[in-house]
């Protein structure tokens, strides 16, 4: 966690800033969805992405402002002074448009060709639909911090802050603490840090200094090492297929099968 409680505090309003702004985006994807004719996609698709594709720039483009915002303060919050990189990603149409369409037109034909009449597939994809655009404009923020904490020599990485009640997949992620875009470490285990779900409340802080796990974090570190323990006396290598179906079984997380039927 970060080092002041200025800074833990400034990381907070910034992770529900940015879940406000993907709400936004959510609202705004939902009174849109209609403008996906299940009477004729083919047809009604083009006009339809083009305006989802406009709503996600603008939540994606505050999205980053959020983090614009953010990453000054909470340096000024860790070292006494808010200089330093920042780096801003650029908004990609292209991805972004195959992104959504897969997300929306071509999940309800994939419902309908599993059986489901028109208007229920079209009914069922818009939970999803609303979650993968969330994920989408909260990546301007997200990867904002990743990339500005690779350009920042004096960061030892950026860790995952998730909500209070994590699912195990988000759990496993910020049980490595500062492993995020740093130079220590491999790309691979850098790059997975960037995996969030559609619904996910998660964010990112920047780490200076040592890392110091809180009360929390070390409960997912403790979960992660129980499971991948389980995994070696199995005869299994830690991996995110060994390991992460265990946590998730311990009943902890948001997820795990104890959690659900509570």
């Amino acid at each position: 966690m970060a080092l002041t409680a200025e800074g833990r505090a400034l990381t907070e309003a910034h992770r529900k800033a940015q879940l406000a702004i993907g709400a936004r985006a959510a609202t705004a994807a939902t009174a849109l969805w209609s403008g996906l004719d299940i009477s004729d996609l083919d047809r009604s698709t083009p006009a339809w992405l083009a305006r989802n594709v406009l709503q996600a720039r603008k939540y994606f483009n505050e999205s980053v402002a959020a983090a614009d915002a953010y990453v000054p303060m909470y340096r000024d919050a860790e070292l006494g002074s808010p200089a330093g990189p920042i780096v801003n990603p650029v908004f990609d149409t292209a991805a972004m448009s195959e992104t959504l369409l897969v997300a929306g037109p071509v999940r309800v034909k994939l419902l309908v060709k599993k059986g489901a009449d028109g208007r229920t597939a079209h009914g069922a994809a818009l939970k999803k639909y609303t979650g993968i655009m969330r994920r989408q404009v909260m990546s301007g923020g997200r990867m904002m911090i990743h990339e500005t904490t690779k350009a920042d020599r004096g960061a030892v990485g950026w860790r995952r802050v998730t909500d209070g009640n994590p699912c195990t997949f988000c759990a496993m992620l910020a049980s490595r603490g500062p492993a995020y875009a740093s130079a220590q470490n491999a790309s691979v285990i850098a790059g997975s840090g960037l995996r969030y779900h559609g619904h996910c409340g998660c964010t990112a802080e920047i780490v200076y200094g040592d890392w110091e796990p809180s009360e929390m974090e070390n409960r997912f570190i403790e979960e992660y090492e129980k499971a991948a323990q389980e995994a070696n006396d199995a005869g299994e290598q830690r991996t995110q297929e060994t390991v992460l179906w265990r946590m998730r079984n311990n009943g902890v997380f948001r997820d795990s099968p104890l959690s659900r039927n509570k």
